[in-house]
């Protein structure tokens, strides 16, 4: 971008189903690289190495060279999308959105308002209203929204396309521009290629200032002048940048005052805050937020997130609300809590019955020792959000030197939708005749009341889908780190157990020390984990180095 940056085209969807004479249009000229020109039927256009494309070609690309990443993962020839789009974007607009999407080869199931996604997927309320606020690169928008579950009404909204994170930038290329002056006695104003670099460095810079008091922009070689080469060195504090766009928070801070009376609303009568957009992270526009109307935002997802997940969630309902379930499905997942309580599918959902699966579950457990695992139907990512089917029974016969038990978990649905789950030491198969391990306990329950209920169903996947954002990571990433962590206690235990007396004094009690640590850490503050695994690993590498565990 810094060698060509007229041949680079950014912020693309401004200009879909936008006229070129448009007041809005001809401000964007100004502001940006590259060419925007009049198309034939006087829409904008742009124009790139001397070749003309309009938005919706351009658009059209993007969602193409998307669909292309994905498919490098999934199997399928046509993949189905939901579109969100800007809550002010005209129905001509949200039409050539949906016509790029289908010239890239998408089907387009819906094309909804962004504040809309954002509520689908951050809001922890079942019922109540709330604001949507929402800040990117090139404008803002405050909405009330009325939820009750997956219904979301937009009640009022308000917003200016003038107002972004690119303004907020530019305030401060401007107080740079005025510091080198001071500082070097150098305009850059002429220099292009020092004013991207100045452009850089700026948005670098209130990212930083989001979490720091206190940054310090340097660039070499920034221009030159009759002295020769200039580098530039100065600092900026969190204070000063917001004195800087004090301008535009008071007039972000009266739009939002202004919408709740547009509204009707007091401050009491929001249930839930949500932010969209990486400028929701400035310290100062969560303050103004927080302070007109009266609650802290929710913290479900990050703000960058929440519109593409809420997207996926549209998607995922419509496509479930079109599905049809033939009698010979089993329309909810079953299986098993793991690790933190995760709910680990065995059988999926849709699968076709008469069915059968068998899978083995290696767990540390002592000789002599009982374990019990519950059997759950349904589709939440936490396990007790489940129909509890029943529990079986292990008991352990014994384990490997590094105290792991395999056992078998068998899972047979027959065709009157009746769960057989029977549970085998796998340890014992080379005893048995028939060359499976001794049944150890068997759980017999029929679902079909639960399964032949459409709404109970619907009920249970939509739960899941508005609850995932919520659960989802952090339950996975503690469970990730947690097996991760169990595999590093394995590995130094086997050190210890088998060649203690080849290691050396220092690295002894090192493997000591990290081995304990992350015992006790197993069960604590995922953050904690996190630091213990990274010492139990360097360990761990430090062992291999003195070639005392083999690769």
């Amino acid at each position: 971008m810094l060698r060509s940056p007229s041949n680079v085209i950014f912020n693309i969807k401004s200009l879909i189903g936008m006229q070129f004479d448009d007041s809005y249009v001809q401000e964007m000229r100004k502001k940006v690289p590259f060419s925007i020109i009049e198309g034939p039927r006087g829409e904008a256009w742009v124009e790139i190495h001397g070749m003309k494309f309009s938005p919706i070609e351009i658009t059209s690309t993007l969602f193409a060279r998307l669909k292309d990443v994905v498919l490098m993962d999934q199997f399928h020839d046509k993949l189905k999308v939901v579109i969100t789009v800007p809550a002010f974007f005209s129905d001509h607009q949200r039409e050539d959105i949906k016509t790029a999407g289908e010239r890239a080869g998408l089907e387009v199931l819906k094309v909804i308002d962004e504040p809309k996604a954002a509520a689908l997927s951050s809001t922890t309320i079942k019922e109540g209203n709330v604001v949507v606020f929402g800040m990117g690169s090139g404008s803002y928008n405050v909405s009330i929204l009325c939820v009750s579950g997956v219904n979301i009404k937009i009640i009022t909204q308000i917003g200016d396309r003038s107002v972004g994170g690119d303004l907020f930038d530019n305030i401060l290329v401007d107080h740079f521009v005025k510091q080198i002056m001071e500082l070097y006695s150098v305009d850059t104003r002429g220099d292009k290629h020092a004013m991207m670099l100045l452009a850089e460095a700026a948005e670098q810079a209130k990212v930083e200032l989001s979490s720091q008091r206190k940054v310090t922009v340097s660039i070499p070689y920034l221009t030159a002048s009759a002295q020769g080469p200039v580098d530039v060195h100065f600092s900026i504090s969190r204070p000063e940048f917001e004195k800087l766009v004090h301008n535009l928070i008071e007039i972000i801070e009266d739009k939002c005052q202004s919408i709740l009376k547009e509204a009707n609303f007091g401050d009491k009568d929001i249930n839930e805050v949500v932010l969209i957009g990486g400028m929701t992270r400035v310290p100062v526009i969560r303050r103004i937020i927080s302070k007109v109307f009266g609650k802290h935002h929710s913290t479900k997802v990050n703000p960058e997130e929440a519109v593409v997940i809420g997207s996926a969630i549209q998607a995922a309902l419509i496509v479930e609300d079109q599905q049809e379930i033939s009698g010979d499905m089993i329309p909810l997942s079953i299986g098993v809590e793991s690790a933190k309580g995760v709910f680990t599918r065995i059988i999926p959902r849709h699968t076709t019955i008469p069915t059968k699966r068998m899978v083995r579950v290696p767990v540390r457990c002592s000789n002599g020792k009982s374990l019990r695992i519950r059997i759950f139907l349904g589709e939440h990512v936490r396990a007790d959000n489940n129909k509890l089917l029943g529990e079986v029974e292990f008991i352990s016969n014994g384990g490997s030197h590094q105290g792991l038990v395999d056992f078998e978990l068998t899972f047979e649905v027959d065709e009157n939708f009746v769960v057989t789950v029977t549970a085998r030491n796998a340890g014992d198969e080379l005893e048995a005749a028939d060359g499976l391990g001794k049944v150890l306990d068997i759980l017999s329950v029929s679902v079909r009341k639960e399964v032949m209920c459409k709404q109970s169903v619907l009920n249970a996947v939509n739960d899941a889908l508005l609850d995932w954002p919520m659960h989802a990571e952090k339950t996975l990433i503690h469970a990730h780190l947690r097996n991760k962590a169990r595999y590093l206690i394995c590995s130094l235990h086997d050190v210890l157990s088998v060649r203690k007396d080849d290691l050396p004094a220092d690295l002894l009690e090192d493997v000591t020390k990290a081995l304990t640590e992350l015992q006790i850490a197993l069960e604590g503050d995922i953050h904690v984990l996190k630091d213990k695994i990274l010492c139990a690993t360097s360990v761990q590498s430090a062992v291999v180095a003195a070639n005392i565990i083999s690769s």
